[in-house]
């Protein structure tokens, strides 16, 4: 697990106000739902709940959006960790077309509680940019998406990019306009707060101890006290990969990295936009604060942070923007991520009151809005819409051989990277 440091390790942690803590759990209460997990998943489905009348309870064994709800690229998108084409393999095609559209519930969701704030919607649109000269094929690949599943983008040619993306690396690019990027963990303690304020309880340094009863009759023990529910929604992600044994099996942690540099004048991004790259394991980045550059990047399976962790994210960033010259990094930090073996959410209940959604693979942001709205929905209304997920059950992951394999394949894809950038260089 990553230690988490003191308060400042993380630049969003410098720049949020958490406020006073929350207080463990003591005693016994009694609630319709209990939540387990505060982070984006948990909160928002403690938020959807008690909006929707029903008493709820959250307890979270360290701190509100500690782990990956705080720590990511705060990109907000339509879509998922799997392209809608290897979606339509699994889940046919209309199941893909409808897991998208319910993808933008939870894009919108987010675009509507973080536009009410000051300072945490922080820009809007997202680039993805190719790192090799791909002729017409991206151009072919925009126009599939919007035709078979609605996916707007705009095409952006060499030039275009480069306008927007100083460096040679990049050629062509997709340019969504409904994508937008936020300070994370400024939204999550925003959704924290609005839960409480509809009626939830937020319990801090409660770790879920326990899971006993039956059927709309169950006990949540934590070390100083207990929560009768009759519903309960694990949301724990890689975190805590014990107290629902079908989920947690079922997820494998993946770390990867994010630094901030100091505030600077440069001429190399210039777009307000979000940003990410073609590789399989690519970068992500964007501008923050006062002229910061947060750059995100690389996929691991190692659960303690390397050592130079700064160096080597300002490495990375300055092989694509070298006229950058030796920015200095003030903040470099892990995030642990939950993946599942197909890539995609796992968002369930087995029909005795226990629901769960995680393994989100780095792409959370929306996905957990919309996780919480199906849950909230089914537990208050008895929708179903939830089983649109089912062709993305809980799989083993293979425990310490999967992650073997995920850190092998994370190398493949690194050497697949290089391949095409070598055997596809711009025109003369």
């Amino acid at each position: 697990m990553f230690a988490t440091g003191p308060a400042t390790e993380t630049w969003y942690e410098a720049t949020a106000q958490r406020g006073q803590p929350r207080a463990p759990l003591t005693g016994e209460v009694e609630a319709d739902v209990c939540v387990i997990g505060g982070g984006l998943a948990g909160l928002t489905s403690a938020l959807e709940l008690a909006r929707a009348g029903k008493r709820v309870v959250l307890l979270e064994a360290r701190n509100i959006a500690w782990g990956a709800s705080g720590r990511n690229g705060g990109f907000v998108s339509n879509g998922f960790a799997l392209g809608l084409d290897e979606i339509a393999l699994a889940a046919g095609l209309d199941g893909a077309k409808a897991v998208f559209n319910l993808s933008r519930l939870g894009t919108e969701l987010v675009r509507r509680e973080a536009s009410e704030v000051d300072g945490t919607k922080a820009g809007d649109g997202w680039i993805a940019a190719r790192r090799y000269d791909s002729g017409s094929t991206l151009r072919v690949y925009r126009e599939r998406l919007e035709r078979v599943f609605g996916d707007e983008r705009q095409f952006l040619d060499t030039e275009e990019t480069r306008t927007r993306l100083n460096s040679p690396r990049y050629f062509q690019s997709l340019y969504d306009a409904s994508a937008f990027h936020v300070h994370p963990l400024r939204y999550a303690l925003l959704i924290a707060r609005r839960a409480e304020a509809a009626g939830a309880l937020l319990h801090e340094q409660s770790s879920a101890l326990e899971l006993s009863g039956s059927s709309g009759n169950w006990m949540v023990r934590t070390a100083h006290g207990r929560v009768r529910a009759a519903h309960v929604v694990h949301t724990v992600s890689a975190l805590d990969r014990t107290i629902h044994s079908p989920t947690g099996r079922g997820v494998l942690p993946v770390a990867t990295y994010v630094a901030v540099t100091e505030s600077l004048q440069q001429d190399a991004i210039r777009t307000q936009s979000a940003v990410s790259d073609s590789r399989r394991a690519g970068n992500y980045f964007r501008l923050v604060g006062e002229g910061r550059i947060l750059w995100g990047g690389a996929i691991t399976t190692r659960l303690t942070e390397p050592a130079r962790l700064a160096e080597r994210m300002r490495r990375d960033m300055l092989s694509v923007f070298p006229q950058l010259g030796k920015p200095r990094v003030d903040y470099a930090w892990a995030g642990l991520m939950g993946y599942a073996r197909h890539k995609m959410p796992v968002i369930g209940g087995d029909g005795e009151g226990r629901w769960w959604a995680t393994a989100f693979g780095g792409h959370g942001m929306n996905t957990t809005a919309m996780a919480a709205i199906l849950l909230a929905r089914a537990i208050a209304h008895g929708d179903d819409e939830y089983r649109r997920f089912a062709p993305f059950a809980p799989q083993w992951v293979g425990g310490p051989f999967g992650r073997a394999g995920v850190q092998l394949s994370y190398w493949w894809m690194q050497f697949r990277d290089r391949l095409d950038e070598l055997k596809r260089p711009a025109p003369a």
